[in-house]
């Protein structure tokens, strides 16, 4: 995937081209969660813009993934079933 921004093939709705290393760094760090571009975009968004929640479904893989490599990510989450 990052092969693909590098080489500007897909584009992101948020300008990543100055935060790719960033995002493949984060990648790299949750490779045995095998985080989707999706997810590394919203971990490095949480770094960016650290007074918003991100609001996801994602329960399992939120509650690994840090801010910052060690802050918790705060995530508006749906009720439980």
């Amino acid at each position: 995937m990052f092969t693909l921004l590098k080489g500007e093939l897909i584009e992101l709705a948020v300008d990543s081209k100055d935060h790719v290393a960033q995002l493949e760094a984060l990648a790299i760090r949750y490779a045995d969660q095998q985080p989707d571009l999706a997810d590394v975009c919203l971990i490095g968004m949480s770094e960016l813009f650290s007074e918003h929640r991100v609001i996801t479904t994602d329960r399992r893989d939120f509650a690994v993934y840090r801010r910052n490599k060690r802050d918790v990510i705060p995530v508006i989450l749906p009720p439980e079933r």
